[in-house]
């Protein structure tokens, strides 16, 4: 008897799996690459699991998965005087609601372009990877979840986030050849920041409750500064405002 009310436990998951799977649209589009090389991408994920790259020689590949009651996506492009606009967005119709990482939004964007970047995630999870891209200004909004984005090697120099609820690592290590200003609105919870190890740091904490953990920097007054700072030819300066939880400083 125990093993037949297994075997239909069993049965059971593996049709619910099943049925869960066959409930599932998909959208793909690839964007070929034309005359824009600076693209503005506004990229607005309402919740689930947002994965970007950079592994395609066209301008953009999107594909995403989801459930119909959970996403309404769209895509979109257009240029104008040889800039892009790319547009991608899966929200959902009524009211907010939870909405599973089985709902994923994978993209793959061209490094050798040129960005402007405003990201927007709900409740979710998120592995950004930008290493190596040429970035001028980079605008994140993440609700609640955990958020990893690699910004190594982008000397983006400018920098914000709004952050909500949960875990965010920010990786900003590798060489930069201009100065970086950085504001981070911090929410409740833990943030990571990974910065490199020979230039020089700055990191500023206002109105934080929480603790704050640096490898052996300065401190002065509100203020986390490393040996290096003001004395290499370009410096990261990072604020960090509001936040409930800790603020983790690590370098690469």
């Amino acid at each position: 008897m125990k093993k037949s009310i297994f075997s239909l436990l069993v049965s059971f998951a593996l049709l619910s799996a099943v049925n869960a799977q066959e409930k599932l649209s998909t959208l793909e589009q690839t964007i070929k690459k034309g005359k824009s090389e600076n693209i503005t991408a506004l990229i607005k994920i309402a919740g689930g699991h947002l994965i970007i790259n950079g592994e395609t020689a066209e301008l953009a590949q999107v594909k995403l998965t989801y459930d119909k009651a959970d996403w309404n996506p769209s895509i979109a492009f257009a240029e104008l005087d040889e800039r892009g606009k790319l547009t991608i967005t899966a929200q959902t119709e009524g009211e907010e609601k939870h909405i599973g990482d089985n709902n994923r939004c994978n993209i793959n964007l061209n490094p050798s372009l040129n960005y402007s970047l405003g990201i927007v995630l709900g409740a979710g999870l998120a592995d950004i990877n930008f290493h190596d891209f040429s970035i001028h200004k980079a605008v994140f909004r993440l609700g609640v979840g955990s958020f990893n984005v690699n910004l190594s090697n982008t000397s983006v120099p400018l920098l914000k986030v709004e952050a909500g609820i949960g875990e965010a690592t920010f990786d900003l290590s590798g060489i930069w050849k201009n100065n970086l200003s950085a504001t981070i609105n911090a929410g409740i919870g833990q943030m990571n920041l990974i910065v490199p190890a020979n230039t020089g740091v700055r990191v500023t904490v206002k109105g934080f409750l929480g603790n704050v953990e640096t490898p052996g920097y300065k401190k002065e007054g509100k203020e986390y500064s490393n040996a290096l700072y003001g004395k290499t030819k370009y410096n990261l300066e990072i604020q960090v405002n509001g936040a409930i939880g800790s603020v983790d400083v690590s370098e690469k």
